[in-house]
């Protein structure tokens, strides 16, 4: 409570008042209690550590290997299977005199097929019993003309972690990590009905060398 102080003048009649200029701050009831001599001020809570994105994209994240099948080969407007294989992983560090345990693991992939098309997907993909030709999956791609294509994947890797032994939890944002370029190389196919194999005519229709 704020008291501005007054001086009061009794030697007149009536008593005359006069402001001072000077105010004090009053504490309803009893004052505080000073602090007792020797002991330690309480001290302040230290802020929680947390591992930010870019603390986690500092981490030696292992990248997706991107799989085709066949190895690097497909045909033109066909189906070829495209996946990729990635895997959770575990970092132990030391970050502002704590021990941090963070868990990585991959939550989608961002394909780049190399022909100018793109596709996110929240599976990996797998791989499909025999050869796969024209196998439609959710990650395999149809390439419209024939050549060499570079296909390049981008996997988004979700961060748990735990501080000095202490519960999991999530990191704000994801960790972009990128595979290495993966080369596919798309052909075309003729069919023709013929009466003799290739052993047998050497130049018959479709012994020829292959061509895009």
């Amino acid at each position: 409570m704020l008291v501005n102080w007054i001086e009061v003048n009794s030697n007149v009649q009536p008593a005359s008042q006069t402001p001072t200029g000077r105010s004090s701050c009053m504490y309803p009831g009893a004052p505080p209690e000073p602090p007792v001599e020797g002991t330690a001020a309480p001290a302040a809570e230290e802020a929680p550590i947390v591992i930010t994105l870019e603390e986690f994209q500092k981490q030696p994240v292992v990248a997706a290997t991107i799989i085709s099948q066949p190895l690097n080969f497909g045909l033109k407007n066909a189906h070829s299977n495209i996946y990729a294989e990635a895997t959770e992983q575990e970092f132990i560090f030391d970050f502002q005199e704590a021990t941090i345990v963070l868990k990585a693991r991959p939550v989608s992939y961002e394909w780049s097929y190399g022909d100018g098309t793109s596709l996110t997907t929240s599976v990996p993909g797998g791989p499909v019993e025999g050869d796969a030709f024209d196998t439609q999956t959710p990650t395999s791609h149809q390439y419209a003309e024939t050549g060499d294509f570079q296909l390049t994947l981008t996997t988004l890797f979700a961060g748990d972690y735990s501080v000095d032994g202490g519960p999991f939890q999530p990191v704000a944002g994801e960790a972009a990590v990128v595979s290495e370029p993966h080369l596919m190389s798309i052909w075309r196919t003729q069919g023709n009905s013929v009466s003799e194999n290739c052993i047998e005519n050497p130049i018959g229709i479709g012994c020829e060398a292959p061509i895009r």
